[in-house]
Parts: C-alpha cells; structure tokens; sequence
C-alpha cells in the first residue's frame, strides 16, 4: 500500500542455477522479458531467498 506502483514476484527455483542458468540463459526469459519489460519503471530488483521452513 505504501508503494503502489511495487510489485513482488515470487517464483520458487529447484536451484539457484535453475534460475540463473537455466532460465535466463534460455529463449524463454529472452520472450519473457520481451513481453514484461516495457511495463518496468525501472530495472527490477532481483534477489534470491532461501526457504527456511514451512507453515
């Protein structure tokens, strides 16, 4: 509410080298950016969280 024009995306990877790797190495991120990217304000933020228990 503080910040709405902030968006969280939150996509939960096998392994750090499936996202890095994996994903944005393929032809997939390229047509995903190309889709998703005239709608950033800015560059996004990315940063890669470790899930330390469940619920």
């Amino acid at each position: 509410m503080e910040s709405p024009g902030r968006y969280i995306l939150m996509i939960y990877w096998d392994t750090l080298e499936d996202h890095t790797i994996g994903f944005r190495g393929s032809d997939a991120f390229a047509q995903w950016r190309a889709i998703v990217g005239p709608f950033f304000a800015q560059p996004p933020v990315v940063e890669h969280l470790e899930l330390v228990g469940k619920s």
